[in-house]
């Protein structure tokens, strides 16, 4: 198509061509594709547009057919948008609703932890008793997960004494120290031959910012031992003596069970009529003398480790009702010791007597 010279130039914008006249009249076409950018990272994709879509510097209005074209291709990645500066389209982003709150928030922490490092926690429970015996080891337990850069102090609570800071003792009594075992993360207060002083809550600090502390509390008993029966035993040369020990209140398991005869420890005097019994775990022990003999008379002890030991007294002589003699004495006693009592009773009363009179007869 050939236009007269009279008209004034009209160029033609297709779909992909620019159609502008050359000088002998004849259409010259100019291609002129849409850009396709790099795909993001969501798979959006961003069209961009060349300054050769306009002509002659005025902006050229995009046909309807092109404009549907463009639309339909990116419907499902994109929403377009016309420039104020000019007719052609403009993707946008989608924003894509979010549907799983709890999801978002499990990202974003999962970024703060990546940023900021695990937040420290404590493993061992807060108020924590611990229990323990005079005369043992103490351990007082603190776990610590995710300590990063932080220091675990224990600290007395009763007089605020600084015991240990890391693994060294500030403590000018050696018996505190704390323990721990390379990638372990225990940090436990160790307190060597526990006294009842000792009792009280004790802090776990770790030097985070600011310090954050768990208390625990150290209870301290006193183990036992306990002999079954009567404190006093009477007996006839020949009978059977059979004594049972048992230790009580132990928060760990003794190391030996001894007995004594008087200041004599009798464990292994088989020649002298004695067998000794214990348990494995030194929980229990009986001694048992067969035939008796006036000089098993005398004190008996049981002993067991870091325990408080019991004793009894057993008594060997002849008769018939060696109880009832034993009775007999203590009636004796109780009515000899009534007998001085009443005598201290009448001289007090004489003396006062004697005192009231005289100062009546001064005042006569």
């Amino acid at each position: 198509m050939t236009t007269p010279a009279s008209e004034p130039s009209v160029r033609h914008i297709n779909q992909n061509l620019i159609m502008s006249q050359s000088k002998e009249g004849e259409p010259v076409p100019v291609p002129q594709p849409y850009a396709q950018s790099a795909a993001s990272a969501g798979g959006s994709s961003i069209t961009s547009f060349d300054s050769t879509n306009v002509i002659d510097g005025q902006s050229q209005p995009t046909p309807t057919h092109l404009q549907e074209a463009v639309l339909q291709t990116h419907s499902h990645s994109r929403i377009q948008a016309k420039d104020t500066a000019g007719p052609y389209p403009i993707p946008v982003h989608r924003l894509e609703p979010v549907e799983n709150h709890l999801e978002a928030s499990n990202g974003i922490e999962g970024g703060m932890e990546s940023l900021f490092g695990t937040p420290m926690y404590f493993g061992t429970e807060n108020s924590t008793v611990v229990t323990t015996q005079i005369g043992a080891t103490a351990h007082v337990p603190c776990t610590v997960h995710h300590i990063g850069e932080g220091v675990v102090s224990w600290i007395r609570k009763k007089d605020y004494h600084l015991l240990t800071v890391g693994l060294t003792t500030y403590s000018s009594d050696e018996r505190f120290s704390a323990t721990h075992l390379k990638h372990s993360e225990d940090w436990t207060l160790q307190i060597k031959f526990v006294q009842l002083r000792d009792a009280g809550v004790y802090e776990c600090q770790v030097s985070t910012h600011p310090p954050t502390s768990i208390f625990l509390h150290l209870s301290v008993v006193e183990a036992r031992a306990e002999i079954t029966g009567p404190p006093i035993r009477y007996l006839t040369p020949g009978s059977t003596l059979r004594l049972q020990c048992r230790v009580v209140q132990n928060t760990e398991a003794s190391e030996y069970i001894f007995w004594y005869h008087d200041n004599r420890m009798i464990n292994y005097d088989i020649d002298r009529g004695i067998n000794v019994s214990t348990e494995p775990d030194f929980q229990s022990s009986e001694l048992t003398i067969q035939r008796t003999r006036r000089e098993h008379s005398g004190n008996f002890t049981c002993v067991a480790s870091n325990t408080q030991p019991a004793s009894v007294l057993v008594h060997i002589f002849k008769g018939d009702n060696p109880a009832a003699m034993y009775h007999g004495h203590v009636g004796g006693s109780t009515k000899t010791m009534q007998s001085q009592l009443h005598m201290i009773m009448i001289i007090i009363a004489s003396g006062y007597r004697i005192f009231h009179t005289s100062v009546y007869m001064k005042i006569v």
